[in-house]
C-alpha cells in the first residue's frame, strides 16, 4: 500500500458518481446469516467478533456495527458506521461512531462515471475541521484519502493512500484504522441489502 502525505502531493479530483458494479467475495468468515428480522444480517468474524448489518424500512441507510459479546450476553460495540444511499441505492456517504455514539469520522465515496467502479474514498475528522489545501483554504481536507485504479482485466490495484495529518496524529490514526479493521478502506466489503443490479462489494 503506497502512502503519500497530502501536504506534498495534492489530492486527485474525484470523478462523478455512478453505480458501482458487482463483485464476489469468497471467504468463510464473510458468511452472512439472516435474522428473524428481515432488516438485519449477522456476520461472524475470524477474531470472534460479530458484524451486524441493519437497514431502515426504505433501505435508504445501511448501519454496520461490530461488537464482541461477553459470557453474560452483554454486547460491547467497537464501532458503528452508518452509510447513506442515494435514490439509485448507491452508498454515497457515511459516519463512523464509537460504541458510545460519538462521531469520529465522516466518509465520502466517488465512482468512475463510465465504468461505475469505486475510485475514490475520503475520510474526514468529524471532531476537527481541517483545511490544509493551499489551492483552496476553504476546502475541508481529509485525514485519509484512497484512490483506486484498475488493470485491463478490471482487477482493482492496491490503493494509493494520501494522509492529511502528520507525526503522532498520523501514527494514532493508522493504529486506530488497523485496530478497527479500516486499514484497507471504509467501504463495506459486503452490502447484503444492496440492489441486485449494483451490489456494493469490494473487488
Amino acid at each position: 500500500m503506497k502512502i503519500i502525505n497530502m501536504s506534498i502531493r495534492p489530492l486527485i479530483t474525484i470523478c462523478s458518481l455512478a453505480l458501482l458494479t458487482s463483485a464476489c467475495i469468497s471467504s468463510a468468515q464473510k458468511k452472512i446469516t439472516p435474522e428473524a428480522n428481515s432488516h438485519v444480517r449477522l456476520m461472524k468474524n475470524s477474531d470472534g467478533s460479530t458484524t451486524q448489518f441493519k437497514r431502515d424500512l426504505n433501505n435508504t441507510t445501511l448501519e454496520k456495527s461490530t461488537f464482541v459479546e461477553k459470557k453474560n450476553g452483554e454486547k460491547i460495540i467497537r464501532t458503528r458506521t452508518t452509510y447513506v444511499r442515494d435514490k439509485q441505492g448507491r452508498l454515497r456517504s457515511g459516519i463512523i461512531e464509537d460504541g458510545q455514539r460519538i462521531k469520529l469520522y465522516k466518509l465520502r465515496y466517488g465512482y468512475d462515471s463510465k465504468t461505475g467502479r469505486l475510485i475514490a474514498e475520503n475520510m474526514f475528522d468529524a471532531r476537527t475541521i481541517r483545511r490544509n489545501d493551499p489551492k483552496d483554504p476553504r476546502k475541508e481536507t481529509p485525514v485519509r484519502a484512497l484512490r483506486y485504479s484498475y488493470d485491463a482485466q478490471g482487477q482493482r490495484s492496491k490503493p494509493v493512500v494520501y494522509v492529511g495529518v502528520k507525526g503522532r496524529t498520523a501514527e494514532e490514526l493508522q493504529k486506530w484504522l488497523k485496530d478497527n479493521k479500516f486499514e484497507k478502506g471504509t467501504f463495506p466489503d459486503v452490502d447484503p441489502f444492496a440492489p441486485k443490479k449494483g451490489n456494493f462489494l469490494r473487488k
